[in-house]
């Protein structure tokens, strides 16, 4: 009896001693504040317990991560809603105190055109959004990029033609099949037409090419524009920059920038020599 009592006494112990160290993870987790997500550096730790850690650590990472890009969404849209919104009311308001028809009519002008460019400006920043780099994105599909492309660009091509523009596409051999995302590709080409649509002459040809390099696919689209100055080239990629185009929310090349990340590639900007701007995209084949 004297002999099972120890026993129990010491299994007791031992069972105390190898549970403490989880006892006290418990206790410190439950001590930190709701609001934090600084990572766990609990030392010493057995090693049974160091995958614990190690996961704790990944899954406030990844919350971190999720309200940094919900903080930055926020601030992007606090940032650049707050003066579209405060024209659209001067608009209002004067569209209110005019006495004659055709200057009420000047002021609605004035006033849709705000609306349909603070709709831009909200899809851009929903597409910034949905394009931040994500840790859980599934594999992409393998996709027919020519036809891709080519799909894109019909779309496109109504409005083009309403602008008084002309659009080629000329498509390299050897174009494949490619695992991307068609929604990425999709969203940095309608940037890319888009920002050379505003920049060219009246009647002004936007060629689009495809082609294929050793280890990646390269889609540009050029302009007949004035092209770049060299000192602005990096601030081009700047959110809210938009180079004098009123029209523009100063996102189109970040968003297509964040697209070539993801891609494994980059965008590059450069001067023609028989003038306007190239605009190359690289996708690379996963």
């Amino acid at each position: 009896l004297l002999g099972s009592l120890m026993l129990a006494a010491v299994i007791w112990l031992a069972i105390g001693w190898g549970l403490k160290p989880l006892v006290d993870m418990a206790a410190t987790l439950r001590a930190r504040h709701p609001g934090s997500l600084e990572p766990l550096q609990l030392m010493p730790l057995p090693t049974e317990l160091e995958p614990m850690q190690a996961a704790l650590n990944r899954v406030l990472a990844q919350i971190q991560e999720v309200m940094g890009r919900e903080r930055r969404f926020i601030a992007d849209a606090a940032h650049e809603m707050r003066t579209p919104l405060a024209v659209l009311r001067v608009h209002a308001q004067n569209l209110m105190e005019e006495g004659s028809e055709e200057d009420r009519r000047e002021s609605l002008e004035h006033l849709i055109a705000g609306v349909d460019r603070t709709t831009r400006l909200v899809n851009q920043l929903l597409t910034m959004a949905r394009i931040e780099p994500q840790t859980d994105t599934p594999a992409a599909p393998c996709i027919d990029l020519a036809a891709t492309v080519r799909e894109s660009l019909v779309q496109l091509t109504p409005w083009l033609l309403n602008q008084g523009l002309e659009l080629a596409f000329d498509v390299g051999e050897g174009i494949g099949r490619v695992r991307v995302n068609a929604a990425a590709i999709d969203i940095a080409l309608n940037n890319l037409v888009t920002n050379a649509a505003n920049f060219s002459p009246p009647h002004g040809l936007i060629t689009v090419r495809l082609a294929k390099q050793q280890d990646h696919y390269e889609l540009s689209v050029e302009d007949q524009g004035p092209g770049i100055n060299e000192t602005e080239r990096e601030r081009l990629f700047e959110r809210f920059y938009s180079r004098g185009n009123a029209q523009g929310a100063g996102l189109g090349l970040t968003i297509v920038q964040a697209i070539a990340a993801r891609l494994g590639g980059q965008i590059r900007l450069e001067n023609r020599h028989s003038g306007g701007l190239r605009a190359t995209l690289e996708i690379h084949r996963f």
